[in-house]
């Protein structure tokens, strides 16, 4: 694959332009961001080791948003001669790319439905402008064990949480950022739900989970907006062990 370097605040994908490759962020740090209501959002910042633009290799429609450099970077380009050469002599390689298009299908119907939910609720962005430190603590034994006895600071969207998974084969269906170690009977799916922004606020969204996720005392059918402040999750049923506190600061 290419490599190609972008130095701080350069544009790498504008929205509505036409392209056919995808990038993994070798090093350094992109801002993926759209315009609404003639306002800049940021949807997300992507670290090493993450896609963009994969979209690119299977449609000829506009890119949906923009993707500029936070820093320098650097990235690997794949475009369809490429994706394909690689197919044939080294599939493995594609595991990032093809787990990026799943978990892009299998959100897209609930991201949408994640805008429309958020604007019922008639929240203003600049609550969250303010909102710099998304903390995931865990509120028992379990839970604090599943985060090393401590918490974690997320710094990346989307963040993906699921049950670890003890085969040590290849599992393209397995996609995710923490692995919580569960035991029959499951209270975690493989991949249960993920922590994103959309329009500018932090929301959980689950991703087809078994026995859902409960955010703040109630069950989400798709998705639930979350508090500036704290926020109590639940992974599984009411009487599940792995209970979570994420902190909006």
């Amino acid at each position: 694959m290419e490599l190609k370097t972008f130095r701080k605040d350069d544009v790498i994908i504008e929205k509505d332009s036409y392209g056919t490759s995808a990038y993994i962020i070798k090093s350094g740090r992109v801002e993926v961001s759209d315009i609404v209501n003639n306002k800049k959002i940021i949807l997300g910042i992507l670290v090493k080791g993450q896609i963009f633009g994969e979209m690119g290799l299977v449609e000829d429609q506009p890119r949906s948003a923009t993707v500029t450099a936070v820093e320098d970077v650097q990235l690997a380009v794949l475009n369809r001669d490429s994706f394909n050469d690689l197919f044939e002599k080294k599939p493995k390689v594609l595991l990032p790319i093809i787990k990026a298009l799943f978990e892009r299908l299998r959100t897209a119907n609930k991201m949408l439905i994640s805008k429309e939910a958020l604007g019922e609720e008639a929240v203003e962005h600049k609550e969250y402008a303010q909102a710099k430190i998304v903390v995931l603590s865990g509120t028992n034994g379990t839970s604090r064990d599943a985060l090393d006895g401590g918490e974690i600071e997320i710094g990346k969207f989307p963040f993906k949480i699921g049950r670890e998974q003890r085969s040590r084969g290849v599992d393209v269906f397995f996609d995710n950022d923490l692995c919580l170690r569960d035991s029959p009977p499951f209270n975690v799916s493989r991949n249960h739900f993920l922590i994103d922004k959309v329009e500018g606020r932090y929301v959980v969204i689950d991703r087809g989970s078994h026995l859902g996720t409960i955010v703040n005392g109630k069950r989400i059918d798709a998705q639930s907006a979350l508090n500036t402040g704290e926020n109590k999750i639940i992974v599984g049923q009411q009487t599940s062990p792995f209970v979570f506190k994420l902190e909006i600061r």
